[in-house]
């Protein structure tokens, strides 16, 4: 069986689009939601890829398809359906779960530990049990900052059990 570069890219862009879009779909009705988001994510990268490869494996026919009207007028309505989709996610002003996390991440420590539900004590030991350096940072941004690590990471130390 000779391997073919068209027969393979084919294959693998319709494969994914195949597990893309039951995923989006598993998404959309919020079935698995944790189990399939990162799936969908990393296949959603591969199936990009996989594109590119299906359209430069298929470049000459599609080169012809390029021209036809129809691809010309579906064009056109995907491209108004997404420019509206993404004006008003301009327009919607700071993502809300991003001002959560900012804020905890930025306000003075004692006051993140306490809407985290976390005594200072625990976390300072769970900190220096880490290693974590800097301490005496007054916010979860500077103690990550000083050790070079994601504010999550501080975080998910002072969280865990």
């Amino acid at each position: 069986m000779k391997f073919k570069f068209k027969d393979m890219a084919t294959s693998l862009a319709t494969l994914i689009f195949l597990v893309v879009g039951i995923s989006g779909v598993m998404l959309y009705f919020k079935i698995f939601n944790s189990q399939v988001k990162e799936l969908h994510e990393i296949l959603g990268l591969a199936f990009v890829a996989a594109a590119i490869l299906h359209v430069t494996a298929n470049w000459k026919a599609m080169k012809k398809y390029f021209t036809k009207k129809i691809f010309i007028s579906a064009s056109i309505v995907v491209a108004i359906i997404s420019g509206i989709f993404v004006s008003q996610s301009l327009n919607r002003g700071d993502d809300p779960k991003g001002m959560v996390l900012r804020s905890i991440i930025s306000a003075p420590i004692d006051a993140s530990l306490k809407v985290l539900n976390i005594e200072k004590d625990e976390a300072m030991k769970k900190l220096q049990n880490a290693k974590m350096t800097g301490l005496d940072g007054k916010t979860i941004g500077a103690i990550a900052k000083a050790n070079g690590d994601s504010p999550f990471k501080v975080i998910a130390i002072i969280s865990s059990n």
